[in-house]
């Protein structure tokens, strides 16, 4: 009788990690704050949807009040910034003070108004 048994292994958090990651199929884009500021303050759907994103992910309690559908509405460079603004907090080194900063500009930019 062949009988496999496999043994508790350790394995470290990177490891783990990126196990994770090419499991998920995917690795999360740095945010390009200075193309995110940029396109809130070109405004139109675009911005507004980015800077109510940024915001959203950010503050956990803020709602995001856009149907996700619409993102068909946002071109390239833009659904590539909401996918960034969804991973911002996967990315090492990643500072609540910068975030912090990013979310005081968009309120300068927008007024407040989110």
């Amino acid at each position: 009788m062949n009988l496999h048994v496999e043994t508790a292994q350790s394995i470290s958090l990177d490891t783990l990690l990126a196990k994770q990651e090419s499991e998920r199929g995917f690795t999360p884009l740095a945010l390009e704050t200075d193309l995110l500021i940029k396109r809130v303050k070109d405004g139109g759907y675009s911005g507004q949807f980015l800077a109510d994103a940024f915001v959203s992910s950010y503050r956990t309690d803020e709602p995001f009040n856009h149907p996700l559908g619409k993102i068909l509405k946002l071109d390239a460079e833009a659904l590539r910034l909401f996918h960034e603004i969804l991973h911002f907090r996967f990315i090492p080194g990643w500072s609540d003070q910068s975030l912090y900063e990013i979310e005081q500009q968009i309120k300068e930019i927008t007024g407040g108004e989110l």
